[in-house]
């Protein structure tokens, strides 16, 4: 029986350091799982069963708030740098006003949190997570008008089907410098480099594409010049355009060239574009 009473109590008394030990460890942010999980399936923790069962709750609280920082950061963070460009606070200027409130409050939140560096009064404070996930939810609803957006740009030039977000936003949020386009120009054109672009004759800040280069350096001129003024889905639909008118009218003329120099093959195909020979 003595033994027995003894073996008991230095178990229970084991669970009580540990349990001193684990609230000692939490202003070091160390999250002492198994051990709080070993202490609930011994059967002598019943004298420190509150105890055990407060920091049940409070270790769950601190995950949860701890997991909604982590997930409102990563939302906030990829927004921040897209919210940063003036054009897209014009196209979404609702949105903007939204992400720039919580902007201000993320911050804020932050500089307490940094404030005092113990997990567990940190993550405690009134609302805090109510408010976390407020700021959550608000993001998520952010990101979906900011995806409707990019669809609707890609529903004008299919093309951009062929960008990521990330990269369409790129390009978005420099529609007044065409050529910043010039990166993604082989993602929208297979084998199309660049656009040979120049000032516009008579007019500052204005450039128009005269034509376009391949991979391999061929140079191909349009027809017409396009004027890359405006929404940039725009004249991407103009290049678009004039790019199959020009290649038709090459076409057309190559072919009746070849007529003309049938005994003459090898200088033929060096004065006309390699896909329009192959074609012709």
């Amino acid at each position: 029986m003595i033994s027995e009473t003894s073996g008991a109590a230095s178990k229970e008394l084991a669970i009580e350091q540990a349990l001193i030990d684990l609230e000692a460890a939490w202003s070091e942010i160390e999250l002492e799982v198994v051990t709080l999980a070993t202490m609930k399936a011994s059967r002598f923790v019943k004298a420190f069963e509150k105890t055990v069962d407060y920091w049940e709750r409070a270790l769950s609280h601190i995950m949860e708030t701890i997991e909604m920082i982590l997930q409102v950061q990563r939302q906030w963070m990829y927004l921040e740098n897209i919210f940063l460009g003036e054009d897209i606070r014009k196209q979404l200027p609702k949105e903007s006003a939204e992400f720039d409130i919580i902007n201000v409050d993320w911050k804020t939140l932050m500089t307490t949190l940094n404030g005092d560096k113990n997990a567990r009064r940190g993550t405690h404070k009134d609302g805090l997570l109510e408010k976390l996930t407020t700021m959550n939810t608000k993001l998520e609803e952010i990101q979906k008008s900011l995806d409707m957006y990019l669809e609707t740009k890609r529903q004008i030039f299919p093309r951009f089907y062929f960008l990521s977000n990330d990269d369409l936003l790129e390009i978005l949020g420099q529609s007044k410098n065409p050529p910043a386009v010039q990166p993604h120009m082989n993602k929208c054109f297979d084998n199309i480099k660049a656009l040979q672009m120049k000032p516009v004759a008579g007019a500052v800040n204005k450039l128009e594409a005269i034509g376009m280069e391949s991979s391999e350096g061929e140079i191909v001129p349009f027809g017409s010049p396009v004027l890359l003024e405006g929404p940039v889905e725009a004249w991407l639909c103009d290049v678009e355009r004039t790019m199959r008118w020009t290649l038709r009218e090459i076409l057309k003329n190559c072919k009746i060239s070849l007529k003309k120099m049938i005994t003459k093959r090898e200088k033929w195909v060096k004065e006309w574009p390699g896909q329009m020979t192959i074609t012709a």
